[in-house]
Parts: structure tokens; sequence; C-alpha cells
């Protein structure tokens, strides 16, 4: 059994301040794991229940979901392309963005795929879509958010730390 002072796995892999996963999972993108996961999803879906809707649809909140989803994505994308600073999670960064949706929460791209998702799940009526999103958080999470961290830290250093400390990682 595990003393006091030993952190578990899933608190140590959380708590790393370097990645601890082997660097050929950083290859497979986030929007991969997300599309894989959300057909996943759909197939599990279809061979459960078919094209039934066991909790029914919403297509009126299911689709603005989305839409919002996407519009808090492509703000951030915009405000990484405006400070010229690469998009892709394993390219070295430029550039420290630290304003619009990033004020709110330091992954708001990962964010948006999740509310998307969601949404997603609402409007066809895919229960699983819920656990495809938690799914991909905690992939995202355990892959590639230490990664892209460690990666600040070391890049921006203090500046970073200080953005960290009063930034939620998600909301």
């Amino acid at each position: 059994m595990a003393g006091a002072t030993e952190l578990s796995p899933v608190r140590a892999l959380a708590s790393a301040a370097t990645p601890i996963v082997p660097s050929r999972w950083l290859r497979v993108r986030p929007p991969t794991v997300a599309r894989a996961l959300t057909v996943l999803a759909l197939l599990l879906h279809a061979v459960v229940f078919g094209f039934t809707a066991p909790l029914g649809r919403s297509i009126a909140a299911g689709v603005p979901m989305m839409l919002a989803g996407l519009a808090w994505m492509a703000w951030a994308w915009w405000h990484f392309r405006r400070a010229e600073t690469p998009v892709p999670p394993t390219a070295q960064p430029t550039m420290l963005v630290d304003d619009g949706p990033y004020r709110f929460g330091r992954n708001p791209m990962y964010l948006g795929v999740v509310v998307m998702m969601l949404g997603l799940g609402l409007a066809a009526g895919v229960p699983f879509m819920a656990i495809a999103a938690l799914n991909f958080v905690a992939i995202v999470g355990a892959v590639h958010v230490p990664h892209e961290e460690a990666q600040m830290r070391r890049t921006f250093g203090g500046w970073y730390s200080d953005y960290a400390a009063g930034v939620r990682r998600w909301l």
C-alpha cells in the first residue's frame, strides 16, 4: 500500500511537469482522436440501438451546442493565427496567447471539440457521444495537455507559470 507521501498513478500523471506517455502517442492529433471516438460512439449506438434514439433527439439543443463549440474553437484558432504561433499541439509555440477565449481556459480548442461532440450526441440522440466526449477529455488530458504544458513552461518559463496559475485548464 502506498504511503501518505506517495502519489497514486493517476495523481502522478495529473501533476507531472513533463509528459510521461510515449512520444509516439503524440503523433495521433486531438482532432483524429475526436473523429475516431465519434465514429466509435456512432457505431456502438448502431449496434446496440440501431437507428432509434432511446432517450430522444434534440436538434433544437444539439445544433446550437455544436455551433457554439465550433465558434469557441474557431475563436481560439483565430487568436493563434493572429499571434502567428503554430496551431498543431506538437509544434513549437512562438507566442504565449492569453487573450480571447484563453482568458477563460487554457485549452479552448479542446473544450470546443468536447462541446461539439456533446451537441452531436444531443442532436442525433446518441448517448454514447457523452462517453466519447469524456474519453476525449481523458485522452487529451493524459497525453497532449501534459506535453503542451511542459513545452510552454520550457519556452515561456515564468510567464506561462503565472498564466497557468491564474487560468483554469478547461474553464
